[in-house]
């Protein structure tokens, strides 16, 4: 019989273990059943007694599922109408790399992944792969799929499934903190441990709060323009963008690995590779690899997340352990950065991005970070909100009593439970309190401040504040579902939790409604997919559509063609496939790039026989041309180095080269109108 009741006390606490594990879904309640079958009857008797103890089992599950599809469900009513959106490629200055990186793994295998910049550099591949592979998964059952498709499709499955499902669970991290105190609680006296502990549950802080959080995150997480919706106007930014999608998983993982250390003392010692320890940090550094393939630049905002926790959480040891490897990555990028990319600048931040120029004010930004880039009056509710937020998360952090309406042990903690708690979550606002700091620091940095210290502190975003934009709501919901949850946890009076459910559902229900911003968004995105002849220099117009198609009519798949790619001539790879030296608009002259370079240089040089020596050596079984398609469109006039393609533009060298044979005109373009005077192909006489 001792035995017997030891084997039991030993699975129980086995069972406790990994139940706690995933509380936050609940699905472990589905397993009582199977717990109670193994059971004797005795521990069966107190298993429903636990069970019962943990009401609205399914609610929060079904909670979760129900907000995320409704979020999925926005996302699709945003996006862009009409039939050009799914036939004609997105008009903006990265978006036909991104088209050239899905049609290069289409054609060279899943193999080109690792190097799919023109000059065979590394570019983070995930994004390209999904949309490569739905476009190989529908071709199994006869469907065809377009590039453009595929592409809208996975930017839809980001930032309407993975991106709000993350916030959610994230957010779960904190609202259903009193379900777990419960889960532990009924799970001790389940194993005879503590009969006592097992306070009468509160269906506001148990079910209604965490129900109502898990419908209303995921409409918060994408109430603001600033992502997901403006990483498909500004860029794109779909590398990236499904990178911040994954973000909060790995958060999460993080977060709950950081509290298996921290309760490694007061858990049942198992074999290591049983442990929560063990089982988290695999955890974290599978949903880290994932986010580093997506693009591994967002390490940093996850840093910039966890270094506050961390910081409060973890044993001095391993503080220490982290920043020594911190120190040693950061090394490693300075020289992989010194040795691939050469400058004279790199030991003077001040002359950093010397070409930088602010993009708003300091006001405009702190305006931007507060409400959420919202508009009007919802922007103005946001504002107040965030702040009220702010302020009872400091509270929290100083003086957390008061936020209580009574003394330190309430009715839901147990008194032996109540310190660790609150611990804990002091630690959490500290937490959150400098990570949202932190991220506003970086905003205003990139977007509004000049100097050395902002090049520093903005360097890994790429210097503008495009990214920074996108980790707005990550810190904004985070801060707000933790204050909610900090109030609903904290106070005794339940018209605080109330209160708290009731602005966080308001603030992700109107914006839904409201929020012009947003809706200006898709209407420039959808403009972007447009084709017209209406501004005639721009990057891609109804008349380039049909010049590039034709191109690609006399040149074929195999021939090379040479142009500048500001003009638009770099959709001709995006669109027909077509064979452009320039498919981008910075091919990089790294690695295998010496030939963009030197193409440059020929043509500058008025050499016949340096450009034909330079050119002609590009296709061993096919020819080269060159396609003339007017000046540089004003869309793209942000690229640094724009000038090193006006040897491209220089008419006094085309009619040189024409004159003593080095180019021969097969197409002329000027038919067209009055804006194409001297659009033309030309073939270069290579056999002369």
């Amino acid at each position: 019989m001792k035995a017997e009741m030891g084997v039991n006390s030993e699975q129980t606490a086995s069972e406790q273990t990994a139940s706690d594990q995933f509380e936050e879904l609940d699905f472990s309640a589905l397993e009582d059943a199977r717990g109670r079958k193994n059971a004797n009857g005795k521990r069966g008797e107190r298993s429903d007694g636990a069970a019962n103890n943990r009401p609205g089992r399914l609610a929060v599950p079904l909670c979760m599922v129900l907000g995320v599809l409704v979020a999925f469900a926005v996302v699709i009513a945003w996006f862009p109408k009409g039939s050009a959106a799914w036939n004609y490629p997105l008009h903006e200055i990265d978006a036909p790399a991104h088209y050239y990186f899905i049609r290069k793994i289409l054609s060279q295998g899943i193999g080109a992944a690792t190097h799919l910049w023109p000059n065979d550099a590394f570019y983070p591949p995930m994004f390209h792969l999904l949309a490569a592979g739905l476009i190989k998964l529908a071709a199994l059952f006869g469907v065809t799929v377009n590039v453009y498709t595929a592409l809208n499709i996975v930017w839809i499955m980001g930032a309407g499934l993975i991106w709000p499902a993350g916030m959610q669970l994230l957010a779960s991290y904190w609202t259903c903190r009193p379900r777990r105190n419960l889960k532990r609680q009924a799970n001790a006296a389940d194993a005879g441990r503590d009969r006592e502990a097992v306070q009468e549950p509160s269906m506001m802080r148990c079910v209604a709060f965490p129900c109502i959080m898990a419908f209303a995150v995921p409409l918060l997480a994408i109430a603001s323009s600033c992502y997901p919706f403006q990483s498909l106007a500004t860029g794109p930014l779909l590398a990236y963008g499904l990178a911040t999608a994954i973000l909060p998983f790995w958060i999460y993982a993080t977060l709950r690995f950081f509290d298996a250390i921290a309760n490694r003392n007061s858990t049942p010692k198992y074999h290591w590779w049983h442990s929560d320890i063990t089982r988290w940090l695999i955890i974290t550094l599978l949903v880290g690899i994932l986010c580093l393939v997506a693009h591994p630049r967002i390490v940093f905002t996850w840093l910039l997340f966890i270094a506050p926790f961390l910081l409060l959480r973890m044993p001095w040891k391993l503080i220490l352990g982290a920043f020594l490897a911190v120190l040693v990555a950061g090394v490693a990028f300075f020289f992989y950065m010194v040795t691939h990319y050469k400058s004279t600048r790199y030991f003077n931040p001040a002359d950093w991005f010397h070409t930088y120029t602010p993009s708003r004010s300091v006001p405009d930004a702190l305006r931007i970070f507060v409400t959420d880039q919202l508009p009007g009056a919802t922007g103005v509710f946001a504002g107040v909100l965030v702040v009220a937020a702010f302020i009872v998360t400091l509270l929290v952090a100083i003086a957390p009593q008061t936020v209580r309406a009574k003394p330190l042990k309430g009715s839901h903690l147990r008194a032996d439970h109540a310190h660790t708690a609150y611990r804990q979550l002091r630690k959490d606002a500290i937490s959150i309190a400098a990570m949202v700091l932190l991220f506003g620091l970086v905003l205003v940095c990139s977007a509004s401040l000049t100097g050395w210290f902002p090049n520093i502190v903005a360097a890994v975003w790429y210097r503008t504040e495009v990214r920074p934009l996108t980790m707005i709501p990550l810190a904004l919901v985070t801060l707000i579902v933790f204050a909610a949850s900090a109030v609903n946890e904290l106070s005794t009076r339940r018209a605080d939790g109330i209160i708290a459910l009731v602005l966080v559902a308001a603030l992700a229900i109107v914006p839904q409604f409201t929020n012009t911003t947003r809706a200006q968004v898709a209407d420039t995105v959808y403009a972007n997919m447009q084709l017209t002849d209406e501004q005639p220099g721009e990057q891609l117009t109804q008349t380039k559509y049909e010049i590039l198609e034709d191109v690609a009519h006399v040149v074929g798949d195999k021939a090379s063609v040479v142009s500048d790619p500001l003009n638009g001539s770099m959709y001709g790879t995006s669109i027909f496939g077509t064979n452009m030296l320039f498919p981008i608009y910075n091919p990089a002259a790294e690695k295998n790039g010496a030939i963009f370079g030197a193409v440059e240089r020929a043509f500058d040089s008025g050499d016949s026989h340096a450009l034909l020596g330079t050119v002609c050596p590009i296709e061993t079984d096919a020819p080269e041309y060159f396609l003339s398609m007017g000046d540089q469109a004003p869309s793209l006039q942000m690229f640094t180095f724009k000038e090193q393609y006006d040897p491209f533009h220089r008419e006094d060298l085309i009619d040189k080269y024409v004159k003593d044979g080095t180019l021969k005109k097969v197409r002329d373009y000027s038919n067209r109108g009055a804006y194409a005077k001297g659009w033309a192909l030309y073939r270069f006489e290579c056999g002369k």
